[in-house]
């Protein structure tokens, strides 16, 4: 049976171009030449797959919900505050980590970003997404156990060096997870470190709301909330960021992100797939927050279709601010 995620976004006077998707990495040529996913994994023994990056547990970074990860520019950088109080500090992951989101794995199991809807926005200087956010249903549990999937949505700058996004999981990412969904907000970096707030258990047939959006901005910074809710079950699971220098120009309405798939059941199926990751809506033009519409969203295929992994009906389909993924 086909399973589906769709999305309407809406966005404001930001006039909206696609291209061809581009994310900077940082050494990934040379880190994985000529080699497979397993055969990396295999080089890299207690190292874990978080969204987008195989890296060392060092550098991953669980916080309570609702605390504060400062990514500025200056002495308190690596600061995680709660309550307004100092509860850790973290220094830049001394280990590169391994980008496997656009991965080409020539081995005999699926990995990476298996396909999205996404928008690379034209905006202004100084101007940024200052908000995107949608709801979604939490899909059945898979037939067969053995794959991780990550399905979020979110936001990234245009040099591609972080993403902002709340998470749903299926499977264990060697920091935490199983047989079962779990939700967490997570701020990612595309070779280094990555932060996540505890993660809370969902069920499946609970809607999820994912949003992600800007409340303050001083010079350079940036401080921005990401929300995952199950509003089902009442429970979320929250992170605030400050970031410094950057621009949010890059939009995903929905991305499937697998690992380890090695047949069609290890996703999930029948009605309570992935259904209805719809109503998102994303504004720019803090502190007023301003809506644009029709969206310009793009499905694309990544680099997992067509490579290792079983091809399970994979498609993207964006009409009338709608996206839908099957597979």
């Amino acid at each position: 049976m086909k399973n589906v995620i769709t999305s309407r976004i809406i966005h404001n006077r930001v006039l909206g171009t696609m291209a061809a998707f581009l994310f900077v990495t940082s050494g990934i040529a040379s880190a994985q030449a000529g080699k497979t996913y397993d055969q990396l994994k295999a080089e890299h023994p207690g190292w874990v797959q978080v969204p987008g990056a195989l890296t060392s547990p060092d550098c991953v970074h669980q916080i309570p919900s609702g605390a504060t990860v400062d990514e500025s520019d200056g002495p308190t950088a690596g600061d995680i505050t709660l309550n307004g109080k100092l509860i850790a500090h973290y220094n830049t992951c001394a280990e590169a980590s391994i980008p496997t989101r656009h991965i080409a794995d020539p081995g005999p199991t699926g990995n990476g970003w298996v396909e999205d809807s996404q928008w690379i926005l034209s905006l202004k200087s100084g101007d940024n997404i200052d908000f995107l956010g949608g709801s979604w249903s939490v899909p059945s549990i898979p037939e067969t156990y053995g794959a991780l999937i990550y399905l979020f949505n979110g936001i990234q700058p245009s040099n591609g060096s972080w993403i902002m996004q709340p998470v749903l999981q299926f499977g264990d990412n060697g920091n935490f997870g199983g047989d079962y969904w779990v939700l967490a907000s997570w701020l990612v970096h595309s070779n280094t470190d990555y932060y996540v707030s505890s993660p809370v258990g969902v069920n499946p047939g609970d809607v999820i709301i994912g949003q992600t959006y800007q409340t303050g901005v001083s010079g350079n910074n940036l401080y921005y909330f990401i929300y995952a809710n199950d509003v089902s079950n009442g429970q979320d699971s929250t992170l605030s960021v400050k970031t410094w220098g950057l621009q949010w120009s890059q939009a995903f309405a929905g991305v499937l992100e697998a690992y380890n798939v090695t047949s069609c059941s290890e996703y999930p199926s029948g009605s309570q797939g992935v259904d209805d990751f719809y109503k998102t809506t994303v504004a720019h033009g803090y502190p007023k927050l301003e809506w644009l519409t029709p969206a310009k969203f793009v499905g694309v295929q990544d680099n997992y279709f067509g490579k290792g992994g079983p091809s399970c009906s994979f498609k993207v389909d964006v009409s009338g601010g709608s996206s839908t993924l099957y597979f």
